[in-house]
Parts: C-alpha cells; sequence; structure tokens
C-alpha cells in the first residue's frame, strides 16, 4: 500500500480543516448567543420573581445554552483533529519531498 502524500491529498485535507474550523465559529457564535439569551432572561428572573414564564424560559434558556456548549467544544475536538492530520501530511510530504531531493544525483 502506497503511503506517499501527494499534493492533492493536502488541498483535500486543507479544505477540510478549513470547513471544520468553519464549523466551530458557527457553533462558537451559537453558545455565545445562547448564553447572551440565557443572562438577559436571568436579569427578568430577577426582576420579576413572580413570574413563572419568564423563569420557564430562563430554564430552556439553561438546557439550550449547555447544548450549544457541547455542540461548541465537540465541533473543536473535530476541527483540532481535522488540523492534526493535515499537520501530520504536511510533514510526511516535506518529509518525502526533502528524501526524493537528497536521492537525485546531482551533475558536476
Amino acid at each position: 500500500m502506497d503511503t506517499t502524500t501527494t499534493a492533492t491529498d493536502l488541498v483535500a485535507l486543507h479544505r477540510h480543516e478549513e470547513g471544520a474550523a468553519g464549523g466551530y465559529l458557527l457553533a462558537r457564535r451559537a453558545a455565545v448567543a445562547a448564553g447572551a439569551r440565557f443572562a438577559s432572561l436571568g436579569q427578568l428572573v430577577i426582576q420579576h420573581p413572580t413570574r413563572l414564564d419568564y423563569r420557564a424560559a430562563w430554564h430552556k434558556a439553561d438546557d439550550a445554552y449547555h447544548a450549544a456548549v457541547a455542540r461548541a467544544r465537540q465541533a473543536y475536538a473535530v476541527w483540532q483533529r481535522a488540523a492534526y492530520r493535515y499537520d501530520q501530511c504536511w510533514t510526511a510530504h516535506q518529509r518525502n519531498a526533502v528524501e526524493v531531493a537528497s536521492s537525485t544525483p546531482r551533475a558536476a
């Protein structure tokens, strides 16, 4: 089995890494927005402690925030794995290029 890394492989892995990074950014923005909503509803609960609808919305926002944070963490892990895989292949590609260059006979 040939394990040589080609430039096409690197381009594909780099695009995958960029897509994973974009997915993380979207998930992170969603988590920040959910956190802001949770904080805002928390203020309403403090200002109007007898409003059960505010309290129910606050609990629902808390659940949504924790779910969004979990999605952001998962997206971050996917991004890091993609970056690690790309870095491994890039290093292997550079090593192969150096080996080929050093084994090529030079004209005197």
